[in-house]
């Protein structure tokens, strides 16, 4: 169907059948008998339903001038047997000045809503028009993509039934209200949304060609009241978001790509399947070359490298780098700006196997075009809030489209039909409905943290699942998932856990190495005393080919991890009873989880308690931890070298002295402001002492493999607390030289995890 209101030709309007959908949005059955219809009114006829489909400015009409300005995204999807409806609704006051008006005492008959061809009424274009397009809009068509401050979000609402008769769109909606202090949904409503939808006979190059020339209105039912509305279209696709990609020199962003079908494939084109319209411009690709990025200097990079552009249009930053071990790409979800951007790696390597295409195997990523354009459509897709499919709790199935992990769509791939021409370069049913159907905070970058909205885990909406239900991954009674913990903390304390997977059968189990909370296979669920759900995973969400080992009957192999700071903060700063489960994929089908834990979490006791709580939240602190590096924030040093100074016999202390020991073993640089930080090997000896003294080796290494960013395997500090634990001497078989021993495997474990 044609994508612009003038789509009638699709259906001849005599012909029009008056349709019914269900909640799920498919269609149920025609209403009545197709045929011709004789319509009373000469000067307009209904649109065929495709006319409904795109994005909508929606406006409730105010009943006085002292009522709140009402007005949001209406998103209207017609599919071949579907129509589904959602929208996100943004109020504030407004005082608009009182204008006395005489009007005539003359009375006219209300005329039928007819589509005039108006000109588009638009804030500020979106895209790249230029002054020339905005001055002649009969030449140009307008899209664009109703944007409101996040503060005057008030409520989100979704179609549970829709009928489409005589050129009237009435939706059964579920209503879901807002708590501006919370930021969360706190109640729910039902209510009707009915919408006219009349064209000309005779149609207009601007009724044809300008979205914003076609309108409706109608009602808006809920409970007792009834307000008028009237919806605007902005664009017969559903949402928009500008990213702006700066790339380091050097490496290549991929404009357009050839996928295995032969089609030429770009960033727009992939999420216009999904009904998005995405903007990339390239920005700065001077980027100083670096041949390894850290994760601060990748998450000041984002901070300090993006334009600041006013405007509420939504907006994601995205950098092609050079490389960080094994990664193919990386999201940020700091809990300041969740969701904030996202990195690919083009000096990240395919590998050799023969599942992978003779031309790209040793290769780079930015020499293969492809892969290197399904890594940056996937990190960004995480930007919006999509998960991995085995994460998902409304399991969607795991297969070749965007968001799943590059492992599992490479496990597919054969040597007739490699990787990564096998690579479907589209988003799954699952997937594309939440692109276009989520609510705002959910989808929209810098709003809720990463996994919000996912289902029972937040308290997001969760979408229809089907006949599977919830959690249908396949577990395994030959695996056994532990988590161990300590049973209590107070608010402040450094939290950290170890994960041990065992194979418990009598068969030999390959399984994945990823026991981290940032490289997509580990999870940790959170209840906190509330009785809110969460999920835990690390600030830097890393992605990329996934590593395996053999576990032989009765091995194991374990990963030490903080949980202080995570995607939610300071993960314990509410007093009371938490429990913490731990899931884990261990390959593209299988899923196991722990046993919950408990951890009572208390206020501060002691002086000592309430010194080093104050010093663990202050901001930045717990930033610096999570990264393993204060980077450029000088506030955070000063505040973790008094912590490290005064408290280093705590572990709290050790671990902040551990961050500056990492810290200062290497040099950090600010590449958009062209300063630095040089190495100082004399202070990183200094705080790796105060860490390691008055503890073991085996604790000190855990400490450290719990400070280094996971996604950072050669972090000096790992190799430097090892080295100062050996240089404390012990022979083999003596209680220290056994506790060096089992400090060298902590390490290992950390760089690639065997069983054992």
């Amino acid at each position: 169907m044609s994508e612009n209101c003038g789509c009638d030709d699709a259906a001849p309007a005599t012909d029009l059948p008056d349709l019914a959908f269900g909640e799920d949005g498919e269609i149920i059955r025609p209403i009545g008998e197709i045929g011709p219809v004789i319509r009373p009114e000469w000067l307009s006829r209904p649109c065929a339903i495709g006319a409904l489909d795109g994005s909508w400015l929606i406006e409730v009409e105010q009943r006085h001038i002292f009522a709140p300005l009402l007005r949001g995204a209406l998103r209207i999807e017609v599919g071949d047997s579907s129509l589904r409806v959602s929208g996100d609704m943004y109020s504030r006051r407004s005082f608009p000045p009182i204008i006395q008006v005489e009007r005539p005492p003359v009375v006219f008959p209300d005329p039928p809503v007819i589509i005039e061809p108006e000109l588009p009424v638009r804030p500020r274009p979106f895209g790249d028009e230029t002054e020339q397009d905005l001055l002649n809009p009969q030449l140009f068509s307008f899209n664009w993509y109703p944007a409101f401050p996040k503060g005057e979000y008030s409520w989100y609402f979704r179609s549970t039934g829709a009928t489409y008769a005589d050129g009237v769109l009435t939706v059964q909606i579920v209503r879901h209200l807002w708590n501006r202090t919370t930021q969360e949904f706190v109640s729910t409503d039902t209510g009707t949304l009915t919408l006219s939808c009349r064209r000309p006979l005779v149609l207009s190059p601007a009724t044809t060609f300008i979205p914003a020339a076609q309108k409706m209105t109608g009602t808006l039912s809920i409970g007792a009241s009834t307000s008028t509305v009237k919806a605007t279209k902005t664009s017969s696709l559903y949402r928009g978001c500008r990213i702006e990609v700066d790339a380091m020199v050097n490496r290549v962003f991929p404009a357009s790509a050839t996928i295995g079908s032969g089609a030429t494939a770009t960033l727009a084109s992939v999420y216009r399947t999904a009904g998005w319209d995405v903007r990339a411009t390239t920005d700065s690709v001077t980027v100083p070359d670096d041949a390894n990025l850290t994760n601060a200097e990748l998450a000041t990079l984002m901070t300090n490298n993006r334009q600041a552009v006013a405007g509420e249009d939504w907006r994601l930053w995205l950098f092609v780098g050079s490389g960080q071990g094994g990664l193919f790409g990386i999201m940020f979800d700091d809990d300041s700006v969740p969701r904030e951007g996202a990195a690919g790696f083009a000096d990240a390597t395919l590998g050799n196997a023969s599942n992978i295409a003779a031309a790209a195997r040793n290769r780079p990523l930015d020499e293969v075009p492809s892969a290197f354009l399904r890594t940056l459509v996937h990190e960004a897709g995480h930007a919006f809030n999509l998960w991995h499919p085995k994460h998902d709790v409304h399991n969607p199935g795991i297969g070749t489209e965007i968001m799943n992990q590059t492992g599992d769509v490479i496990g597919f791939a054969t040597t007739a039909n490699p990787y990564p021409g096998n690579a479907s370069f589209e988003f799954s049913d699952h997937d594309r409905t939440s692109l276009i159907h989520s609510p705002d905070p959910q989808v929209r970058p810098g709003w809720k943290n990463f996994g919000w909205g996912h289902g029972d885990l937040s308290s997001g909406l969760p979408a229809p699942v089907d006949v599977a239900g919830l959690g249908a991954d396949q577990p395994d009674d030959g695996l056994v998932l532990t988590l161990n913990m300590a049973s209590q903390a107070f608010v402040g304390e450094y939290v950290t856990a170890e994960v041990v997977l065992t194979n418990v059968s009598d068969a030999a189990r390959e399984v994945t190495t990823l026991l981290t909370l940032s490289e997509g296979d580990l999870v940790f669920v959170r209840s906190a005393p509330d009785g809110g759900l969460d999920h835990v995973v690390d600030i830097a969400i890393g992605c990329g080919p996934r590593p395996m080992t053999v576990l032989q009957p009765g091995e194991s192999v374990r990963n030490h991890v903080q949980v202080f700071f995570t995607n939610q903060g300071v993960t314990f700063t509410e007093p009371g009873r938490h429990t913490i489960a731990a899931q884990l994929a261990v390959d593209p089908v299988t899923v196991v989880r722990s046993d919950t834990v408990t951890i009572d979490v208390r206020t501060p006791a002691s002086g000592v308690e309430v010194d080093i709580s104050a010093s663990t939240l202050t901001p930045g602190v717990g930033r610096a931890i999570a990264l393993g590096d204060f980077a450029d924030d000088e506030g955070a040093r000063d505040t973790l070298i008094a912590l490290a100074e005064a408290h280093s016999d705590t572990d709290t202390g050790a671990a902040g002295a551990l961050v500056l020991a990492n810290s200062f073993a290497r040099s950090f640089t600010d590449y958009r402001l062209g300063t630095s930080r040089d190495a100082d090997g004399g202070e990183a000896a200094r705080f790796l002492e105060l860490a390691v003294t008055g503890r073991s080796a085996a604790r000190a290494v855990e400490l450290a493999v719990t400070v280094a960013s996971p996604t950072e395997k050669d972090a000096p500090v790992i190799a430097d607390t090892l080295a100062t634990v050996q240089g404390h001497g012990g022979g083999p078989k003596s209680k220290a030289g056994r506790d060096v021993a089992e400090a060298q495997l902590i390490a290992s474990d950390f760089v690639a995890p065997e069983g054992r």
